[in-house]
């Protein structure tokens, strides 16, 4: 496997400078300027009482960013404490320890440096990805990791509040474009046994020289809905109108974006939006993203019930399976994925 961030930075001496492969061209580094509006944060709190407010503030975040932050949404902050220094305790863990579930060619999961880019830059991040839900992913994945003590009971847990999550999640958006609660959710799905919620961990080191590299490079996620546990150090940045805007920690929040697979059911109405992640060079960062992956043989489509004679479909019907197989997590702004499936070219709309 490829030699690790947290190995480099553990060498006698230390790290002063970063090694050349993780330089970004100077076109894709991270500048200092930056927007100042942050994406809405939305309370849950009370949702029978206050469904239609929370659906409209859902319905307004998803149509202006594509993403946003939502409290009281039901998560035991407990849970989301005992999930967060799990993740610590893996990462402190010593290489060789770390490395028994290292990444195995042609998987998916395991621990490594994933989402290397296609011109051979690599991310500032070390990553362990598992499936903490779905029965068929879980049964296929390699064993969890035998460390920490208790890892699979927190992951399984953490897994099952993130089913409930996504669950409650799509039926305020369903409701928000004008659909029956469950509509997304039986389009996508979501609980066939071939569905699952892919779960990475995200370690990102301190960097001696953060304006050369990124975390994660720019990209737009590939599944249904994202459902992101931040730490208390900043890095995740959205892109709008030409611009990063953060999205700083906020205490027991979770962070909502919008997937390539949410933009095809809603006709374009949704936008899945490009995001990135910068390094720091004091602190390490961790993140937890929680991706809502229909099974591969789903078929996913416009909504019916979205498209008329005035409003025809803008996406193919596609498979999941052949979505994901032709994706590039390199992000090019003339080339998104998602355009490749489009039966009306963007600037007809």
């Amino acid at each position: 496997m490829p030699q690790m961030v947290q190995q480099l930075l553990s060498q006698a001496g230390g790290l002063s400078q970063v090694p050349s492969r993780f330089i970004q061209p100077v076109e894709e580094r991270p500048e200092s300027e930056q927007g100042c509006t942050t994406i809405p944060v939305i309370d849950m709190k009370g949702i029978a009482e206050n469904g239609n407010r929370i659906i409209a503030e859902i319905a307004r975040a998803c149509q202006e960013w594509g993403f946003f932050q939502v409290i009281n949404h039901g998560v035991a902050p407990s849970l989301m404490e005992e999930f967060r220094d799990l993740a610590h305790e893996f990462f402190s863990l010593g290489q060789e320890e770390k490395e028994v579930n290292a990444i195995q060619p042609g998987k998916c999961v395991g621990y490594g440096r994933f989402f290397e880019q296609s011109d051979g830059v690599a991310n500032w991040a070390d990553n362990l990805i598992l499936f903490s839900y779905g029965e068929e992913q879980r049964l296929a994945q390699p064993c969890m990791p035998p460390k920490p003590k208790r890892f699979r009971e927190v992951v399984e847990k953490y897994g099952s509040a993130m089913f409930k999550l996504f669950t409650q999640l799509l039926e305020l958006i369903s409701a928000g474009l004008g659909l029956q609660p469950d509509a997304i959710a039986k389009q996508a799905k979501i609980n066939d046994p071939g569905a699952a919620i892919r779960t990475d961990f995200n370690c990102y080191p301190p960097c001696p020289q953060p304006k050369l590299v990124l975390g994660s490079a720019p990209h737009a996620d590939r599944g249904v809905l994202t459902v992101l546990q931040q730490d208390r150090v900043s890095g995740l940045q959205v892109a709008k109108d030409g611009k990063w805007f953060p999205v700083p920690p906020a205490k027991n929040a979770f962070v909502i974006n919008l997937g390539d697979q949410m933009q095809i059911m809603s006709n374009g109405k949704y936008k899945s939006i490009v995001h990135r992640a910068v390094a720091n060079q004091t602190e390490t960062r961790y993140s937890f993203a929680n991706f809502l992956m229909p099974a591969d043989q789903t078929v996913i489509q416009p909504m019916a019930e979205l498209l008329s004679a005035s409003s025809p479909a803008v996406y193919r019907p596609i498979r999941f399976g052949e979505y994901i197989g032709g994706y590039s997590y390199l992000f090019k702004p003339l080339n998104r994925n998602i355009d490749s499936f489009r039966v009306i070219p963007q600037d007809c709309l």
